[in-house]
């Protein structure tokens, strides 16, 4: 009986030694050889300019509080408190933004933009700076 257990231990350590193939391990420049170059993909992902920037309204806080946009970028306020928003964005009001509600604004014009909650006029105020 002890030599069909040990007679299956070795058949079970064979059967999982072949499963792995440690015929070609890289040498990485450890025994001074070169190490084998990793493919470098170069192509980028196109993004059209000017795009989409997103601030978001949370804590009673607008994050960021600061943008530097391309002139033609359009900005996207989401609301992620449970209280009603209105923005005032240079003369322009956001509809009343609802939790998870959004509203956009795109900016033609470069110039320096102060935007704030008439609903929250406690809360600081945000900065947009178009060039």
């Amino acid at each position: 009986m002890k030599k069909v257990w040990i007679f299956f231990l070795v058949l079970v350590i064979a059967a999982f030694s072949g499963c792995t193939d440690n015929d070609e391990v890289p040498d990485n420049g450890r025994n001074g050889s070169k190490p084998t170059p990793v493919p470098v993909y170069t192509q980028a992902f196109p993004v059209p300019e000017p795009s989409t920037v997103y601030v978001e309204i949370k804590g009673t806080m607008f994050t960021p509080l600061e943008l530097n946009i391309t002139n033609g970028t359009t900005v996207r306020w989401t609301n992620m408190d449970s209280g009603i928003y209105v923005l005032n964005v240079s003369g322009f009001q956001s509809p009343p933004l609802n939790k998870r509600g959004t509203w956009n604004f795109t900016f033609n014009k470069t110039g320096i933009y102060e935007y704030n909650s008439s609903s929250h006029p406690s809360m600081k105020h945000g900065r947009i700076v178009v060039e």
